[in-house]
């Protein structure tokens, strides 16, 4: 009877150590199991800090960018050591900004690296930014009053296309489009009939009432374009000018009696002063004519390169900037057939006009680039209708591409403290 009781024992041992090994193990692998959580939890917790240290030194770094006097050259960097995560200060990590540009001479693009770092854990920010300018705009204006013909108006017939802007208030007769978003700082339009139905403007992207003020550019913009031009003389002259761009890349000069060929400028800017400047032809290149004077358009002015075709690379752009008024000529368009000017057109103290714009129809004025003039200038008279019976039916239209970009030498958009205007681009992780 003895053995059988010997053996039930040891069985009941082996039992009694197999179910302590079995607990064991499951704690064991129950803590194994918790304290990986709390790893891969802890591991989270520090990605996500390094996340946000980084996105506090891109939001330092863009907000230092802002508030430079001027779109720096140089490249930014900016350290904190001790961020802190906390309100009793125990926890911080670090970042480190840089930002660096691509050197462009007008919407310079600059970008924003932020390193962040938490405990081992680490992340990087980018955000792609660019200098705004004026050619962010189809049309701008401080005024739509002419000094000598009063209210001027936009009237059916009339296309434009991209932003419109003015420090005034918008003048409408009959039922003008506009494809892109308006605003205006006045907090009503001036309607000829009164309003709806007679004066029906089509809005497609609505209209801003009662906007901000957007700081018009001054002569001051003519500096960067006389300075450019004055690297070479041949491209820096003084009086009566006359300028034909040409196909194959090269522009004939007149000035001074002389008549000469020249290859693009190097710098891609001519300055002319205390002298009208006649420019037509077509452009192979990148080019900003500036003056102190005024500019009469002769004939059209196109690019060789056409860049509304469809996947165009299209890098052909030109600027006219003009400290007194831009004017299409009265023999522009002889056979009443109408005129293309592809630019982006400034007038900071006159208005963009037509000579003789009361005698005879022109045909349709295409204009593809933008518009900002100081004053709105008269391109044509109107009927009691509101039909365009002499001058030229206006059809602006935007040219894309200086959403992000601009003509040579054109200085970046101001806000009314003074400080360059940035718009963002991109923005990824890693």
């Amino acid at each position: 009877m003895t053995a059988p009781l010997k053996q039930e024992r040891g069985f009941v041992l082996i039992l009694s150590l197999l179910c302590i090994f079995l607990v064991t193990a499951f704690l064991a692998s129950f803590f194994v199991i918790v304290s990986g959580g709390v790893k891969q939890a802890t591991r989270m917790t520090d990605n996500m800090r390094a996340y946000y240290i980084a996105d506090a030194g891109l939001t330092y770094g863009f907000t230092q960018l802002r508030n430079q006097a001027n779109p720096p050259d140089e490249t930014l960097n900016y350290n904190n050591d001790k961020y802190y995560v906390d309100a009793d200060k125990k926890r911080f990590g670090s970042y480190a900004v840089k930002i660096t540009n691509d050197g462009a001479t007008s919407c310079r693009i600059y970008t924003l690296e932020s390193r962040g770092v938490f405990g081992n854990a680490t992340k990087t920010l980018t955000l792609t930014a660019h200098t705004g300018s004026m050619a962010e705009w189809s049309y701008l204006s401080k005024s739509e009053t002419s000094p000598a013909l009063g209210k001027l108006w936009w009237v059916t017939g009339m296309v434009t296309s991209g932003k419109v802007h003015t420090n005034d208030q918008l003048n409408i007769f009959g039922n003008p489009d506009f494809e892109g978003p308006v605003s205006q700082t006045k907090t009503a339009i001036n309607y000829y009939h009164g309003g709806p139905p007679k004066d029906n403007p089509n809005f497609e992207e609505g209209i801003t009432l009662g906007a901000s003020e957007i700081a018009f550019p001054s002569t001051t913009m003519l500096s960067p374009i006389q300075s450019g031009a004055s690297k070479d003389p041949k491209y820096s002259l003084k009086g009566e000018t006359s300028i034909v761009l040409n196909a194959d890349g090269t522009m004939t000069v007149k000035n001074s009696g002389k008549t000469s060929t020249l290859p693009m400028p190097s710098s891609k800017a001519v300055y002319v002063a205390d002298g009208n400047v006649n420019v037509q032809g077509q452009l192979n290149g990148q080019l900003t004519i500036g003056t102190n004077s005024t500019i009469t358009i002769t004939e059209d002015i196109t690019y060789k390169s056409n860049p509304r075709l469809p996947g165009s690379t299209s890098t052909d752009t030109l600027g006219l900037v003009a400290k007194g008024d831009v004017i299409i000529s009265k023999n522009a368009s002889p056979k009443n057939n109408g005129i293309e000017i592809d630019a982006y057109i400034v007038s900071t103290d006159g208005s963009f006009k037509v000579e003789n714009y009361g005698t005879g129809f022109k045909g349709d004025m295409v204009q593809f680039g933008g518009l900002a003039n100081s004053v709105c200038g008269p391109t044509g008279v109107v009927d009691s209708s509101g039909n365009v019976k002499a001058g030229y039916n206006q059809l602006q239209y935007y040219d894309e591409r200086f959403k992000k970009t601009a003509p040579p030498l054109f200085p970046p958009i101001r806000s009314t403290d003074g400080r360059a205007v940035y718009s963002r681009d991109s923005f990824s992780e890693s």
